[in-house]
């Protein structure tokens, strides 16, 4: 009967510290996110989101992953100190319904954004995504090739 005590002690404290675990490093990632939010807003930067529905058919699937592969690979740097934001936005939920207006969506898009102190001056839909997610290499270099356009103004 001990035995079984001792063990159901060792899984409830393993939990317990899986849990611990969890918490804080949900927490360290929010800090460390806000700090870079913060540093961005006083200066200039790059925002590439991919705009998305909840539904979403395999081919907007494999979008999203060509592009986030794509901004991760290449601009690496550019994240890691804020001068390339990547994200992913799905403009069913009631808060983000207004990008359908602002960038003139009507499907799924990669958009371009240039934030100066905190405001966007500028941005562009690459529409030509769509005629290029099959073809993995040439999807690549045309993001890739967009985005470092926009870093050399």
């Amino acid at each position: 009967m001990q035995f079984i005590q001792k063990r159901t002690f060792v899984f409830i404290a393993l939990i317990f510290f899986m849990f611990i675990f969890a918490v804080q490093s949900v927490s360290a990632a929010d800090k460390s996110d806000h700090a870079a939010v913060q540093v961005q807003k006083s200066s200039q930067y790059l925002v590439v989101t991919y705009f998305h529905t909840t539904f979403r058919c395999p081919t907007c699937h494999r979008i999203e992953e060509l592009s986030s592969q794509t901004v991760k690979a290449n601009f690496k740097d550019e994240l890691k100190s804020g001068k390339v934001v990547w994200q992913g936005i799905n403009v069913d939920e009631p808060e983000n319904k207004h990008y359908n207006t602002d960038y003139q969506l009507y499907t799924k898009s990669l958009i371009i954004s240039e934030v100066k102190d905190g405001k966007e001056v500028r941005w562009k839909n690459l529409e030509k995504i769509w005629t290029l997610a099959r073809d993995e290499k040439k999807f690549e270099e045309y993001v890739k090739a967009e985005i470092n356009d926009w870093l050399k103004e």
